[in-house]
């Protein structure tokens, strides 16, 4: 089969076309041929060595896969070949923790195509019990552009921050793939949405997907704008994917007793003091990464509904992952790139 595989930590033409062994499955795998696998800034990180030094080499990286059962293993009931699948795009490799709640939380969780094989390939083997049967019905590269943004933005707006009707919520980096599926989390829980972007070009698309306020923080101090929306109160959630360039400005934003919500560090990995910010407005602050399978199936309950809508940027075809990974670097997308194996 032909994959696009890294055989050492580096740049983006690290990548190699080339071609690989078909995976073999065991008695509780399946064989899934990917239609379509989005990119996410994670395997960005991994691709540099950030994530962890302990990978073997050639990999396959790749987590948003969508595809059809290829194969199924002689213990796997209740899938068939040629049955559409979204893959979970992250689970416990441990198989005494795969059935540790919630299920992110277990030691051995790690993002689909981090550790194994992942989607950046015209197949994969994954472990029958973590592909999701009946997806919605979309074309597979819009399909690829939802499964790790959706359940990371459901975890974070609505399980850490506890995002309710008529609250306010800024959203950073509102235009990037997760930070677009924030924004419409938040949305369809009822909420008024501020977010950031890097551009005027992107203000009008932000908007499309119901922000009422959209501020490009080039230009002006996103704390400002956001004290003058909220009539100097503060929003109720910070949604942050951006990290340690921001993180005053986040806290500084937030209403007494509001959450801030980080799974992101783009903008880098330490942040300034400001303790006495958050202890004297008994603010909530959480980590978040990933979320659980019933967050993931809530979320695609809300796409099928048409309440939450794929944002694809481009698809490209697999051969060109690097150039697809500059792209995102480049930080002018909106919402997800895709590769296409076939």
């Amino acid at each position: 089969m032909k994959a696009s595989v890294i055989r050492q930590f580096g740049g983006p033409d690290s990548f190699e076309h080339c071609d690989v062994n078909v995976p073999s499955i065991g008695h509780e795998e399946v064989l899934v041929r990917v239609l379509a696998c989005g990119i996410n800034h994670y395997d960005l990180f991994l691709r540099k060595g950030d994530v962890t030094r302990d990978l073997s080499f050639p990999h396959v990286m790749g987590a948003d896969v969508v595809g059809e059962i290829e194969e199924i293993g002689s213990r796997v009931q209740g899938l068939s070949a040629g049955d559409r699948v979204i893959v979970a795009p992250g689970y416990p490799l441990d198989p005494a923790e795969q059935d540790f709640e919630p299920i992110n939380l277990a030691r051995s969780y790690s993002v689909t195509g981090g550790l194994k094989w992942g989607g950046y390939a015209q197949f994969m083997a994954v472990p029958a019990r973590f592909v999701i049967p009946n997806p919605p019905d979309l074309p597979a590269e819009q399909l690829a552009t939802i499964p790790l943004v959706l359940v990371t933005a459901v975890h974070a707006v609505k399980t850490l921050a506890q995002v309710s009707p008529g609250q306010k919520v800024l959203v950073q980096a509102g235009a990037s793939g997760s930070g677009a599926m924030c924004v419409q989390v938040a949305r369809v829980l009822g909420a008024d949405v501020a977010a950031t972007v890097g551009s005027d070009e992107k203000i009008g698309f932000v908007k499309q997907l119901g922000a009422e306020l959209v501020i490009n923080y080039q230009t002006c101090d996103f704390l400002d704008q956001v004290k003058e929306w909220t009539n100097g109160r503060g929003v109720d959630a910070v949604i942050d994917n951006v990290g340690g360039s921001v993180f005053e400005g986040n806290i500084r934003a937030l209403k007494r007793g509001g959450h801030f919500v980080n799974f992101g560090m783009v903008g880098g990995h330490t942040a300034p003091y400001a303790f006495p910010l958050i202890f004297y407005k008994h603010l909530h602050l959480h980590g978040s990464m990933m979320g659980s399978t019933e967050e993931l199936t809530w979320g695609l309950e809300q796409v099928r509904a048409g309440r939450i809508k794929p944002i694809l940027d481009q698809a490209m075809p697999l051969r060109d992952a690097a150039k697809a990974h500059k792209h995102l670097e480049s930080r002018r997308t909106r919402g997800k790139v895709v590769l296409l194996p076939w």
